[in-house]
């Protein structure tokens, strides 16, 4: 069981992402108070999926920022539409992979692995 946390301020969307991996028998937390949740990060977190469509979580120092908090853990994100140089700056400030919206949950068991 991996240990997941979710930067997603689409409601909707991540109580599908949420049962997807419930579904999948992980430990999922949704991310919110202070410092747009990074204090839900630590030693034990495997994963972190991100809502690169929202301006607070698609920015270099925010990845950044988990990456230092964690440098073990998978960084997943999604994005409506992938413009092929935000997804060489989102690659290079550490995130792991980037798909699509509209395939993320179909695909969430990939992306888990």
């Amino acid at each position: 069981m991996a240990n997941i946390v979710l930067f997603v301020k689409n409601f909707q969307l991540g109580t599908k992402i949420s049962e997807a991996l419930t579904d999948l028998n992980q430990n999922v937390k949704f991310a919110d108070g202070e410092r747009f949740g990074l204090s839900e990060i630590n030693e034990s977190t495997d994963m972190a999926i991100l809502d690169l469509d929202d301006s607070v979580f698609q920015t270099v120092a925010f990845i950044s920022g988990l990456r230092k908090i964690n440098k073990d853990m998978k960084i997943a994100g999604y994005m409506k539409v992938i413009h092929k140089e935000t997804y060489e700056r989102l690659k290079a400030s550490g995130c792991d992979i980037i798909l699509p919206s509209s395939s993320f949950v179909k695909n969430i068991h990939t992306v888990i692995t």
